[in-house]
């Protein structure tokens, strides 16, 4: 499992880096989330990958962190299944109307991110 979360760290780095160079990929990849489908799966991928963060997390370098970051992934899952469609195209059409270099930050952000879940697994 320790291997799943590491690659996870390594998939968020290359959406970083893709985000952080082409910020329109950004724009779409928020445009395919938008239906209510999308976002189920959205929050059953995210509590599975939290479970799978915490269940690893005793066996990481840094396990405090990695414990956060699963908590995390859990407490976004259950938000996404209880937030309301309306609410959720909101929130999208919110980050749609940033300007691209908003979006560039949030690659850089994301590549952040996944560096550390690498170097704490």
């Amino acid at each position: 499992m320790v291997m799943l979360v590491r690659l996870l760290g390594v998939v968020i780095v290359i959406m970083g880096v893709i985000f952080g160079i082409k910020p329109e990929v950004f724009q779409k990849y928020v445009k395919f989330w938008n239906s209510r489908k999308r976002i189920i799966t959205g929050g059953i991928i995210s509590l599975l990958f939290g479970i799978i963060f915490l269940l690893s997390a005793s066996r990481c370098r840094v396990p405090a962190v990695i414990t956060i970051f699963g908590i995390w992934a859990i407490v976004k899952g259950i938000i996404l299944f209880v937030i309301n469609e309306k609410n959720v195209n909101t929130y999208l059409e919110w980050w749609l109307k940033k300007p691209l270099s908003v979006m560039r930050i949030m690659g850089i952000i994301s590549l952040g991110f996944g560096i550390l879940i690498i170097l704490c697994v």
